[in-house]
């Protein structure tokens, strides 16, 4: 029961409209109502979630006047609060608050003392506003170990107690961050042992728990964890060569999660092209370039396009023609400019227009004398050999890895094409000769 002098003491904290609403002392809500506690818990959850957050309060309010130890309807009301800036003061007080009324209340007092470890650690406003004289953080660790003492099977006060035991001898709370060597190590360790919690969890238990959350209504905090989950999942079905669980994994993902994710997208693209699975790939850059209509999404379309169509042995269908007039809409930089060219020469070659194509390929060339950039350079080369084994020119495709490496032996060569492969090849980079074996590869692939 809530006797005056309690009152007056929430009043002076500033609190009292934190926890109740202002007809908390009229007669009608005095008497015990009966109600389903766990239904209101929900009904409120659901309001603070779409944002409803007056709603919620109402509701959370409600059920701590039956029921004044709920800690649950307390952590409903500090997401509420802090769904605002700066309020961590608010949550402090309403804490305090609640521990007038119920000063025995363990779970109470370890919300507190967490709201106190957290401003410690990063908040100099709220620090300064508790005006605590003495060590803080050395005085939140006592109070957990008087938490402990009482629940010593709690694994949570357990968890949190050795937290704040290892940032207190790293002097986390008197030593800057950045000039705390101690403390980084510490976090950098945190950060791996977060990372690779997982490692030692199977496969099954994994997709299990997968399950699990896919079967759960979404949220954004739900999100995360099933991304993280589904990247492990991915990630180890590739290492064991199970590629098409893979890929099914990714596409999960992509079709009921989030069809935007640029890494889920990556995994679908590299894995349906291990598969040789275009239809599913195109299913997915149609539905990927209806949402973004950029350039790069275009770009993606035409290379399944023509991947397809290079594999498979079957013509270009007639929108590749309307893509490539959207690419040229689209190329405002020369990187865009030379991505656009590139897939022109691949789809003359497709077409059989073999002199369009060895225009081009001059063209660029010519463009392109002067630069180092190895990539750059091996994409003319390449598609350079691929006109040369479309014209049934075997001598001169062999020409074209010399020429990468020897281009001054080339410049005078009485073939044209070669003669301007050899100029633009003189600045390459030379500093790395994995190039050169990646371009061996390449042409040995045409």
């Amino acid at each position: 029961m809530i006797t005056r002098k309690k009152f007056l003491t929430l009043s002076s904290l500033g609190a009292i409209s934190l926890l109740f609403p202002n007809f908390i002392f009229s007669k009608q809500n005095n008497e015990a109502a009966a109600f389903d506690l766990n239904g209101l818990l929900k009904n409120a959850k659901d309001l603070r979630k779409l944002g409803k957050n007056n709603e919620a309060r109402q509701i959370y309010q409600q059920i701590l006047i039956q029921f004044p130890n709920e800690i649950r309807a307390y952590d409903g009301l500090r997401k509420i609060i802090l769904s605002q800036k700066k309020k961590e003061w608010e949550v402090i007080l309403m804490f305090k608050a609640a521990l007038i009324i119920n000063p025995n209340n363990i779970e109470l007092q370890q919300r507190l003392y967490r709201e106190y470890f957290n401003a410690v650690l990063g908040n100099k406003r709220i620090r300064a506003t508790i005006n605590f004289n003495g060590r803080l953080l050395a005085d939140v660790k006592q109070k957990f170990e008087i938490f402990l003492q009482s629940q010593p099977n709690n694994k949570s006060f357990q968890k949190q107690h050795a937290k704040i035991t290892r940032l207190l001898d790293c002097n986390a709370d008197s030593i800057c961050a950045n000039a705390n060597p101690t403390l980084k190590t510490y976090r950098k360790n945190s950060y791996k042992s977060f990372k690779n919690r997982f490692n030692d969890v199977s496969t099954t238990a994994l997709e299990n728990k997968l399950n699990t959350l896919m079967s759960k209504p979404h949220s954004a905090e739900r999100k995360l964890h099933i991304r993280e989950i589904t990247n492990l999942l991915v990630k180890r079905h590739r290492k064991d060569k199970n590629n098409s669980v893979a890929l099914n994994k990714a596409l999960l993902y992509h079709n009921n999660i989030d069809n935007t994710d640029p890494l889920f997208l990556k995994y679908i693209r590299d894995l349906s092209k291990i598969e040789g699975n275009f239809d599913t790939l195109l299913n997915v850059e149609i539905q990927n370039h209806s949402i973004k209509k950029s350039f790069w999404s275009a770009l993606a379309l035409i290379d399944v396009y023509i991947r397809k169509s290079e594999k498979m042995h079957t013509a270009l269908p007639s929108n590749v023609s309307s893509l490539l007039s959207f690419l040229e809409d689209n190329a405002y930089s020369p990187q865009k400019i030379f991505e656009l060219t590139t897939r022109k020469i691949k789809v003359d070659l497709i077409k059989n227009q073999t002199e369009n194509a060895k225009i081009k390929i001059l063209s660029e060339c010519k463009n392109m004398f002067g630069i180092s950039n190895c990539h750059y350079i091996d994409r003319i080369n390449v598609l350079t050999g691929m006109y040369f084994k479309k014209i049934n020119d075997n001598d001169n495709l062999k020409k074209i890895l010399n020429v990468a490496i020897y281009p001054e032996s080339f410049i005078n060569d009485s073939d044209q094409l070669i003669k301007s492969l050899a100029h633009m090849n003189l600045n390459r980079s030379k500093s790395n000769f994995i190039h050169i074996q990646n371009l061996n590869k390449l042409l040995t692939k045409i």
